[in-house]
């Protein structure tokens, strides 16, 4: 059952990401190291055995209880660390991701997990326990009402979400309240 997953998820990651691109706009470069599981919060995190050769590479690691044991939360996870591949950074001071990124991946998983698993329960009671991510989900919901193809414009002129600066949504012209902007680049 276990690898059955596992293959599952590998075989998942590359179609949700080539989805994520087409809705957000291209992944930057940099090489990617692989899926692995802990019994933490799912993350995507610099590699450092790759690094020390030189390379800049990321992997995505899934909380593997919650993953092998529910299907649907695995998916939950996954299609949400998808997008932190799209412009993935070294977490370190004023690198960090910020509310539009998580929102972004909140929206994502929610879209992604309701459709492959028809589940509209879930998504509402993973997100719940967690203020912070209802709060990014929300506020990126906000800039969507707005304009649904705005992350992918902005990527445009800055590739790298957690960079992107309130110049940026001047400069696609984008007509987008300043205190929502100033609540999307919170750093999370």
């Amino acid at each position: 059952m276990v690898d059955d997953l596992n293959n599952y998820y590998e075989n998942l990651l590359p179609v949700l990401l080539k989805e994520a691109e087409d809705i957000f706009g291209r992944k930057t470069e940099y090489n990617y190291a692989g899926l692995t599981y802990h019994n933490y919060r799912p993350r995507v995190t610099l590699c450092e055995t790759e690094l020390q050769k030189g390379i800049k590479a990321f992997k995505v690691i899934l909380n593997g209880k919650g993953a092998f044991q529910n299907k649907t939360d695995g998916i939950f996870q996954l299609s949400h660390e998808v997008i932190h591949l799209l412009s993935p950074t070294e977490q370190d001071e004023g690198n960090e991701v910020n509310y539009l990124e998580e929102g972004m991946a909140c929206h994502f998983a929610e879209m992604i997990t309701k459709r492959e698993t028809s589940d509209n329960d879930f998504c509402d009671k993973a997100i719940s326990g967690f203020p912070k991510y209802q709060e990014a989900l929300a506020i990126y919901n906000k800039l969507y009402d707005i304009d649904k193809d705005a992350v992918k414009k902005l990527r445009v002129v800055c590739p790298v979400i957690a960079n992107i600066e309130s110049s940026h949504f001047e400069n696609i012209k984008l007509d987008v309240p300043k205190t929502l902007i100033q609540n999307l680049l919170k750093k999370f």
